[in-house]
């Protein structure tokens, strides 16, 4: 079916060719043409439900009523885990972190090219897979963290990690605290200097040369605090997503330190995607694959990342000028400049990370 068919086109393509009975008989719908079958999803606010509606105004087969997330997406969970079996969410938008949870729960309904053949175009290296090695996500979006600064406030061009430890940087860098992100910034110092998420002293290590030296204006909480620093230039480099790094960008020039793997470990884009799960128990499985296969169609993907400015997961999407700094559109390239974390990982180290952050790194900036 192509992005743009509806009922009524079709039920006009087809009346010629079948009887009305017959038509009646082989679709029921068929006696209203303007019914469309209703599906319950939930999304987060903001661009991110009005760009589902941006793209479901390109059909009417469906009616998609959306339950929008309230706070966080893990506050979900624990809905989930109370209702269940009886959840009547058709699909939920979750982020990678939450597939874990999802495939240790055993609550995702898997998908397969067969039922869902658009899954063949998005990015492998983004599909979560269970333990039977059945694929539990639709990716949407791919985002990610990575560093970078303003080209026209920085004191130095900054080219490795050691160039973090300049003092001409004083007071001029925000980094993330433990929570954000799954300490993902910490991530990257320990990539930087020899480590990695199963090795994180390294990273440690240099965070505190970075906490003493001086350098770093302000600890990051929020995407306001990112935004704040550096758009009244109070800061002028630092660690955050696409959604800051985009606020920023609209107004001031920027250079993105997103470099090979090889050659600047830990300049990488710390990738996570977004996407849609469906419960085991949804109750409109079949239509709602039906769904979501048109929805991650290249152009309905292009339409959905326009105002999100993240990475398309369909490979034969467009993403917007922005987000081109971050859209690899082949695995050699996703290699070299992508860090998958090892999210599983970070998740179970979240306490531990967050407590040595407070006790060992705060009191430094103090």
């Amino acid at each position: 079916m192509s992005s743009n068919i509806s009922r009524r086109k079709f039920l006009g393509s087809t009346a010629s060719g079948v009887g009305a009975a017959g038509m009646l008989s082989a679709f029921p719908w068929a006696m209203d043409a303007k019914a469309a079958i209703q599906l319950t999803g939930v999304q987060w606010g903001g661009p991110w439900v009005e760009s589902n509606d941006a793209v479901n105004k390109m059909q009417d087969m469906w009616d998609v009523r959306w339950e929008l997330h309230t706070g966080g997406s893990a506050a979900i969970i624990p809905k989930i885990k109370a209702a269940w079996p009886n959840v009547r969410y058709d699909f939920v938008t979750q982020y990678t972190p939450l597939y874990f949870i999802w495939a240790r729960e055993d609550w995702a309904e898997p998908f397969t090219e067969a039922e869902m053949p658009n899954l063949k175009d998005l990015a492998q290296d983004q599909i979560h897979r269970n333990s039977k090695g059945e694929a539990i996500n639709i990716p949407l979006s791919i985002g990610g963290a990575f560093w970078g600064y303003r080209k026209d406030t920085c004191p130095i061009e900054i080219t490795n990690f050691e160039d973090l430890l300049n003092p001409k940087l004083k007071g001029q860098l925000v980094v993330r605290d433990a929570v954000q992100g799954l300490n993902n910034n910490g991530v990257s110092y320990a990539l930087g200097n020899g480590g990695g998420e199963r090795n994180m002293e390294p990273g440690w290590e240099f965070l505190q040369k970075l906490a003493k030296s001086g350098n770093i204006a302000r600890i990051g909480k929020a995407e306001t605090d990112f935004i704040n620093a550096l758009t009244t230039s109070e800061a002028s480099a630092g660690f955050w997503n696409m959604g800051g790094w985009g606020t920023v960008a609209k107004d001031f020039p920027v250079e993105f330190l997103i470099k090979d793997k090889a050659t600047h470990p830990g300049f990488q884009v710390f990738t996570f995607n977004e996407g849609f799960m469906m419960p085991k128990v949804a109750p409109n499985k079949e239509a709602a694959k039906e769904y979501l296969n048109w929805f991650i169609s290249p152009e309905n993907n292009t339409e959905y990342n326009r105002l999100l400015n993240y990475a398309p997961s369909n490979s034969k999407s467009t993403g917007t000028e922005l987000s081109k700094v971050i859209t690899f559109k082949t695995q050699a390239e996703r290699d070299k400049y992508y860090h998958n974390l090892d999210w599983d990982h970070l998740s179970k180290k979240k306490d531990e990370m967050i407590t040595r952050f407070e006790k060992e790194i705060i009191p430094l900036l103090e």
